[in-house]
């Protein structure tokens, strides 16, 4: 199972907009396979503006069966999205994995252990390789044409790898004060389908300003990750490991930092 589909996060294309708040994005996403909800994610985007650094930091719980699936990431880009760092911890079952990555250059430094001892890897990768999360944002720096290919090198930060992956624009909706984008991501082998809720600059319309991701989905394995108003709808029947919360996030996320969660904001659940 890629972990780029549970990859989402709230993309803030100015880092203008982020002097303000640290914290640009929280939320929580209800993840179902075939309709039958089956676990959460827990999303959270950052700018920190003295070093223009973006933060993104994730958890993932997913419970099928017997079966549990566990996933962290917190990854650090520069604000031309080069990657900096990241730490992955993966858990299926008895099954442990942790990378710590860091990057110099278009070289990327990993310490991976597998539960059991730890081995050092070297690996160059192609130049422009942006980690996944960010995707959306790269996309949006330059006009998207419908159905105009982007081709890109993204991490599969599961693995401390690069791959090469498409993804285009396959549908915009134009929305009072916003648009629904469409996006189709080929990657790894997979495809997915996001749905974002873009927000133009109110003096420059074809500039970004504001944009979250509403919803992902794997139409080859069934699943699919919604952005919910209230945290309850993500984690109703499930457990939250509120250690591992607390270390990963500083404290309980509430999932409040997001269009469907404040009142004000434009984009609702019914564009999901």
């Amino acid at each position: 199972m890629a972990y780029l589909l549970f990859g989402l996060t709230a993309l803030f294309f100015s880092p203008v907009t982020a002097l303000c708040s640290e914290i640009m994005f929280e939320g929580f996403y209800r993840i179902e396979m075939s309709g039958k909800h089956v676990g959460y994610s827990i999303q959270r985007y950052g700018f920190e503006p003295k070093s223009k650094t973006f933060e993104s930091i994730s958890f993932l719980r997913i419970k099928v069966g017997e079966d549990i699936i566990q996933r962290s990431l917190k990854a650090r880009a520069n604000d031309k999205f080069q990657p900096l760092s990241y730490q992955y911890t993966g858990q299926e079952g008895k099954n442990l994995k942790t990378i710590d990555a860091t990057f110099k250059g278009e070289v990327m430094q990993l310490k991976i252990n597998d539960g059991k001892k730890t081995r050092t890897e070297n690996h160059k990768i192609p130049k422009g390789t942006f980690m996944t999360n960010l995707l959306q944002y790269v996309m949006l720096q330059k006009p998207m044409p419908v159905d105009q290919a982007f081709k890109y090198s993204g991490l599969a930060e599961e693995e401390g790898a690069s791959y090469w992956g498409k993804a285009w624009l396959a549908a915009r909706e134009e929305r009072p004060g916003y648009s629904v984008f469409r996006v189709v991501n080929s990657f790894k082998g997979e495809q997915f389908i996001s749905k974002l809720a873009v927000v133009a600059d109110e003096k420059q319309k074809d500039k970004y300003v504001k944009a979250e991701v509403l919803g992902t989905s794997s139409p080859a394995t069934g699943l699919t990750a919604e952005l919910v108003a209230m945290p309850h709808l993500a984690t109703e029947g499930q457990n939250l490991p509120n250690k591992i919360l607390v270390s990963l996030f500083g404290g309980i996320p509430v999932g409040k930092l997001n269009l469907l969660a404040n009142p004000g904001a434009s984009a609702t659940s019914k564009e999901n």
